[in-house]
């Protein structure tokens, strides 16, 4: 019982989150205004990996591709290319793809690292899209954000090395688990396919009025 129910949520929350297309009452057609789109970066000179690794057209067309996808599966919005026949025209003010860092501190008393500060980078990617009201440009809508950050992270599990070799069997090894080379591209991919839902909310709320 206690496994369905934990299922069940877990169905719920992935759904609710991702989409809020019954909210659109009405039929509407939506222009993305992809001339708008650049990423722009922000990075520390400290130990810079992931920025760079992708080219701006990938993250743009990573973002583009996602945001698209969402509304052309949205129940009653339409997506079209000319933005003459929109009802609403989205322009995308920021897409940002922003690498930091954060220090942790090995707490392992068995491990001859304990106490030793490990700086973990860390990249995260924000999007702000402004939504139009072609028929009524006076309104105006809230902004619609959304962002998404994932960091390095600090492991003692044992590698294929150390499953090979022997070595490590009391995990008092640590080392730093790499994001993915394409991790810009994923973040903004994951975001263009998030900030559909307070798009979605903003003129779901707009047609109401």
């Amino acid at each position: 019982m206690i496994r369905t129910l934990i299922i069940f949520l877990l169905i719920y929350s992935l759904s609710s989150c991702t989409l809020f297309k019954k909210g659109i009452a009405k039929p509407v057609s939506i222009y993305l205004n992809t001339q708008s789109i650049k990423p722009s970066y922000i990075s520390n000179d400290f130990n810079v990996k992931y920025v760079g690794l992708v080219s701006d057209e990938e993250i743009s067309n990573g973002f583009i591709s996602s945001l698209k996808n969402e509304g052309g599966i949205t129940h009653n919005v339409t997506m079209v290319d000319d933005e003459t026949k929109a009802d609403y025209t989205l322009n995308v003010v920021l897409l940002q793809i922003t690498e930091g860092s954060k220090t942790e501190i090995i707490d392992d008393p068995k491990s001859p690292y304990n106490g030793q500060h490990v700086i973990l980078n860390t990249v995260d990617c924000s999007a702000t899209i402004k939504v139009v009201d072609n028929k009524n440009k006076s309104v105006n809508l809230q902004e619609c954000r959304n962002t998404k950050s994932k960091s390095e992270d600090l492991k003692n599990n044992r590698n294929a090395g150390d499953l090979l070799f022997g070595t490590n069997k009391d995990r008092t090894e640590y080392r730093t688990k790499l994001l993915s080379e394409k991790i810009c591209l994923n973040l903004a991919e994951d975001v263009g396919r998030r900030v559909w839902v307070p798009i979605t909310k903003r003129i779901a709320k707009n047609i109401k009025k």
